[in-house]
């Protein structure tokens, strides 16, 4: 996960030209099929103020939408995310007993510089671990989980009256951590650190942000390409966990969407976005059109 998870922790109508203001933004694919359409939107789920409001385009695409599908509705899911992740992330003595011993005196060191406590290693997985350094890391860079774009659109979709529905669950999110072996997890953990001290999370993250900011095509490209050859065991892990496995299930659940309804609108992650097993890859293999339009 090192710097995936980094990074990863992280539609539009063209019917009248957008003003100077509208910035495009993120990656933005129209797909077509079943006689219905539906715009697809590649979010990052922290955000900067600056970052609003989004291009029209998208906007007018959410207003035309009869349904908003998200990975999960983040502003109804604050309540039963954090009790699960309190359930899941506890960790165990066995967990515990299996961290390397030369890995104990960094992560210490990482933990004390954020402020956190040097016993948390002894109460939550190595895998939250992970994430706590992630959000620290967009901190540190000014990225606001309050900002995140996915969450921009579901309270717009609400106070439009626009259905919201979730192409995942909370339980099934966490599923994709819990289910690593504790092995994987302190070298997902160890990776993480050496990415950290290195300064090439910092790189990265802000490599994805920016392409996202800019809907700049041929960075994001990039940046995917770089990730999918990165050959160790936490990319390689963590690309297959958190990106391949997820993609083929969530395209099955746009094409459902896109059988019922007429235009809809949906919004992932940028890093589903892109790559050779995104979703729009899974959509064109169902035999859908899908054009990308920035």
């Amino acid at each position: 996960m090192a710097r995936r998870m980094i990074v990863i922790l992280l539609a539009a109508f063209s019917l009248l030209t957008a003003p100077a203001w509208a910035v495009e933004r993120g990656a933005l694919f129209k797909v077509t099929g079943h006689d219905h359409t539906m715009y697809l939107f590649g979010t990052i789920h922290v955000g900067l103020p600056e970052f609003f409001p989004l291009d029209e385009s998208v906007t007018r695409a959410l207003a035309a939408s009869s349904t908003l599908a998200l990975e999960i509705d983040p502003t109804e899911q604050s309540t039963e995310l954090t009790a699960a992740v309190q359930r899941v992330a506890a960790t165990t003595p066995a967990i515990v007993a299996a961290m390397p011993p030369a890995l104990g005196p960094r992560l210490t060191r990482h933990l004390e510089a954020v402020g956190a406590p040097a016993t948390l290693p002894t109460k939550v997985k190595p895998w939250m671990l992970v994430m706590t350094l992630a959000v620290v890391e967009y901190a540190k860079l000014g990225y606001r989980p309050d900002l995140g774009v996915d969450a921009h659109l579901a309270k717009l979709a609400h106070g439009q009256n626009i259905k919201v529905i979730g192409l995942e669950t909370v339980e099934s999110q966490l599923d994709v951590f819990d289910h690593l072996s504790a092995a994987d997890q302190w070298t997902i953990l160890d990776e993480t650190l050496e990415s950290m001290d290195s300064g090439e999370s910092k790189d990265d993250v802000r490599a994805l942000t920016d392409g996202w900011a800019r809907a700049d095509q041929a960075a994001l490209d990039a940046l995917a390409l770089k990730f999918e050859n990165d050959q160790r065991l936490s990319s390689q892990i963590m690309q297959r966990r958190l990106l391949t496995e997820r993609n083929g299930p969530m395209a099955d659940k746009l094409d459902g969407l896109l059988t019922r309804e007429k235009t809809t609108m949906a919004a992932v992650g940028l890093m589903h976005l892109i790559g050779k097993d995104s979703v729009p890859n899974c959509l064109r293999a169902k035999g859908l059109k899908v054009e990308r339009m920035y």
